[in-house]
Parts: C-alpha cells; sequence; structure tokens
C-alpha cells in the first residue's frame, strides 16, 4: 500500500479534547457508521466472492488504508485482534445474524442485502445497496483492496490483518486506532503523532 501524507489530516481532529485518556478519546471520536459498514461489506462481498472471514479481513485493510491516507476509517468499527487476525466486531456480530446465530445485528437492512450459508460462510449478495453513503475516497481504498486480493490472494489479506497492531494488542482484546496508525510503514509514526498531538490537552 502506497503511503500519501502529503496533505493535511482533517478538521475534525482539532475537536477540543475531553476528559478521558488520549486512546479511549480517539476510539470514541471515530464512531461505528452503520450505513457506510454495511454498504462496504456488501461492496467489498460482491466484488471478491470471497468467504466471511476473509471479507471481515479485508474490511480492517480497507479501514487501515482509508486512515493511512485520509485520517479516519471508513467503518469506525472497533477491530478485536482475534486469534486469526483483526476483526471488525460489529459487523462481524451481523455477520453471524446473517448465518443464523442470536445476535445483535448492527447493519441495517442488512438481510435484504446479504446471507451467509452456516456451513461454507461464503458470503451470498442478494441484492446491491446505493453506494451514495460511501465517499470516493472509501471507494477507491475498498478498490484497491480488492485489488490486493486479486494479485495477491487470500493469505496476503489474512497476513495484512496479523500486522505489527495486531501483534502488540493481547488476543480478543480491542486495538486502539493509534496502535494501528503507529504501524504503518514510512509515515505511520507521522500520523500517529498528528492524532496525539490533535487530542491531547
Amino acid at each position: 500500500m502506497e503511503i500519501d501524507l502529503s496533505s493535511e489530516l482533517p478538521t475534525y481532529l482539532s475537536t477540543e479534547t475531553v476528559d478521558v485518556s488520549l486512546v479511549e478519546e480517539v476510539m470514541a471520536y471515530f464512531e461505528f457508521e452503520p450505513e457506510k459498514a454495511m454498504v462496504a461489506t456488501t461492496y467489498l462481498a460482491s466484488r471478491s466472492g470471497e468467504t466471511m472471514y476473509t471479507i471481515l479481513k479485508m474490511v480492517y485493510v480497507a479501514d487501515c488504508l482509508h486512515l493511512e491516507r485520509y485520517g479516519r476509517p471508513i467503518t469506525g468499527d472497533r477491530f478485536i485482534a482475534m486469534e486469526q487476525g483483526a476483526c471488525p466486531s460489529k459487523i462481524y456480530d451481523s455477520m453471524k445474524v446473517l448465518r443464523g446465530e442470536k445476535n445483535h445485528n448492527y447493519l441495517p437492512e442488512s438481510e435484504h442485502y446479504l446471507a451467509v450459508d452456516p456451513e461454507t460462510f461464503d458470503v451470498v449478495v442478494k441484492d446491491m445497496p446505493s453506494l451514495d453513503a460511501l465517499s470516493a475516497s472509501e471507494i477507491e481504498c475498498l478498490d484497491e483492496t480488492i485489488s490486493v486480493l486479486t494479485r495477491r490472494g487470500r493469505w496476503h489479506i489474512r497476513d495484512l490483518a496479523h500486522d505489527a497492531a495486531w501483534k502488540e494488542t493481547a488476543r480478543n482484546a480491542t486495538i486502539d486506532f493509534l496502535a494501528i496508525a503507529k504501524s504503518i510503514e514510512d509515515g505511520g509514526d507521522l500520523l500517529a503523532t498528528h492524532i496525539e498531538t490533535r487530542f491531547s490537552s
């Protein structure tokens, strides 16, 4: 993934701080966006033809790439350092609902667009939602993630979901966005410093 830090970080990073720890504040600011998450997940499923578990890792790769280039993730989901790699928690819970498990579905109207086979974990795209919820930069990063899958295969996607941020986080704990920012090669420290500076009191 190429890194572009030439432009200034978005203005939301200049928000006044609140009386919480830096990590908690950053995590709270990047709120989960259900519609973006639903559309992004369906988009990845439709373009990749992959199973649920590869798609979950692709969400992580795309969110990291967008954070790297534009200073914010796409979905705002919290990523858990699971044994098999970084996993978006709310999207994962929602996909378990789609495969028939009792859980909370955080993705609006996802049953209309997606189904997950409970045995093979294949994801079936029943219909495509409008892409209006996604910005051009978000589609760019989703497309690049799909391109990586096409060129390098699902095992490379798996490797990308076992990055430095995953490695330094305890299993089944939340990976904070500062750790993700610092894990980016050739510029991650700069991005993390920008975030820390903007959110520090």
